[in-house]
């Protein structure tokens, strides 16, 4: 019964987040930050964690990622890196206590309650957001891979 009604409230968040353009609004107040392609990452970053968390990660990626995209490729970012990035963001939201729907998911199969398995998580997001940090920071950690693969 949970998991319906927070369909739900994501499907309304959703469709009352696309109405409002609130996409457009965040783009643009982004790209009047100075700092770069980092800032701009770690903002998207940020982003995708809140959205990840609040609208589970599928719905947050759709209405984000188009509005983002050409700012990706102007900005001259590997959309490898960049999915990479988006990925790992969602992710981390989607388990963030204690809003995550992950989280409670998670909490809801092992029988444990909420606040007690809030404490037990934060160092393991501690440690995602660290090592979210270090994909942003240094971009060929995510591309060493396809870069070979492209070269052989």
């Amino acid at each position: 019964m949970l998991l319906r009604i927070s369909g739900i409230a994501g499907a309304i968040a959703i469709w009352v987040l696309a109405v409002q353009q609130v996409p457009q609004l965040l783009l643009k107040a982004m790209l009047a930050v100075p700092g770069g392609n980092i800032v701009f990452l770690i903002l998207t970053s940020l982003l995708f964690i809140i959205l990840g968390a609040v609208l589970e990660g599928l719905p947050a990626v759709v209405i984000l990622l188009p509005t983002f995209m050409p700012v990706v490729t102007r900005l001259g970012i590997d959309l490898i890196h960049y999915s990479t990035i988006v990925v790992a963001a969602t992710g981390i939201g989607l388990f963030l206590p204690p809003i995550g729907v992950g989280f409670f998911i998670a909490c809801g199969i092992a029988r444990v309650p909420v606040d007690r398995a809030s404490g037990a998580m934060l160092p393991y997001i501690y440690m995602m957001c660290i090592g979210l940090l270090v994909v942003i920071l240094f971009p060929w950690v995510t591309l060493v891979v396809p870069r070979l693969l492209k070269l052989g």
